[in-house]
């Protein structure tokens, strides 16, 4: 049986990248290499922006630990700044370095106490920690602070769906659709909402939803084939699966999902290989050994 997967989910790793590099600033320059990232760096040392420009390239390459490494370079010679720390503190959480992640955005957040990001990725924090409450609390503040950041409302849907307030968390992302109806993150949370209350045909038409906005959109395409794989349709789970593989390799429910689509289709050693690669991501793929050893 698949291991449960809550509102809250996988995503932990992917913000972590997202709220530290996803949102730059328009002049940042682009690194494609670790010759120009230290020529930039010389050429601005004191400028926190030529750090986290080049720890993007790291972070980009999946090696949060170099990207760490420049960060604090940048913490102790460059100008102070909130969002510089806020890029150490995800870069530290791709390491599950919880303890790390935490000082330094309590340190962005003393420099600069209304930055929303900081007080998304504290909330991140005490969640991977156990404290779901003092999570939800502060993707309340980030939502206070900026009302129309929709990262924030995402986040807190999601912490909502984390405490067990899924009614809450329905209605708030109602509200949030209401005013911004064309944007495809909020639909897919609400679709995550119906989800963990149990309401697969109406989730499934709400990730139809999402597509509509962003075809592109893996994770719908993954959710989608995981409700396809629940309603027995396994042709059909397959084809969602294998489009949200082609736009993310790395979707580890697109993996799980395709390996129980195929072990019931009969193609018994593709199943097994994506079966394996989503138990590596940390996925418990019990139906497929039990579907195979039918």
């Amino acid at each position: 049986m698949m291991r449960r997967l809550s509102c809250h989910g996988s995503l932990l790793a992917l913000l972590a990248g997202l709220v530290a590099f996803g949102v730059r600033d328009a002049g940042a320059a682009v690194v494609a290499s670790r010759v120009e990232g230290e020529t930039l760096i010389a050429a601005n040392p004191t400028d926190p922006q030529a750090y986290e420009d080049f720890a993007a390239f790291y972070m980009a390459s999946n090696d949060p630990e170099a990207a760490a490494a420049v960060l604090e370079r940048g913490r102790a010679h460059a100008e102070p700044s909130a969002d510089l720390l806020v890029a150490l503190g995800a870069a530290y959480q791709r390491q599950k370095k919880w303890t790390k992640a935490e000082q330094v955005i309590r340190e962005a957040l003393i420099l600069e106490e209304d930055n929303v990001l900081a007080h998304v990725q504290l909330g991140e924090i005490f969640i991977a920690l156990g404290w779901s409450r003092s999570g939800l609390e502060c993707f309340r503040t980030a939502v206070d602070l900026s009302p129309g950041d929709t990262l924030a409302q995402v986040r807190l849907v999601h912490g909502l769906c984390e405490v067990g307030e899924l009614e809450e968390a329905e209605e708030t992302c109602l509200q949030f659709i209401a005013a911004d109806q064309e944007h495809a993150g909020l639909w897919l949370a609400l679709g995550r909402v119906f989800e963990a209350q149990g309401k697969r045909r109406e989730a499934f038409t709400t990730y139809g939803q999402v597509l509509t906005l962003d075809p592109n959109s893996s994770e719908a395409w993954a959710r989608q084939g995981k409700l396809f794989c629940e309603f027995g349709q396994f042709e059909a789970a397959e084809h969602s699966c294998r489009r949200a593989l082609e736009l993310d390799e790395d979707d580890a429910l697109a993996h799980a999902y395709l390996g129980i689509a195929l072990a019931h289709i009969g193609d018994s050693d593709e199943a097994r290989r994506h079966a394996l690669i989503a138990e590596a991501a940390g996925l418990n793929m019990t139906a497929v050994w039990k579907a195979l050893d039918r």
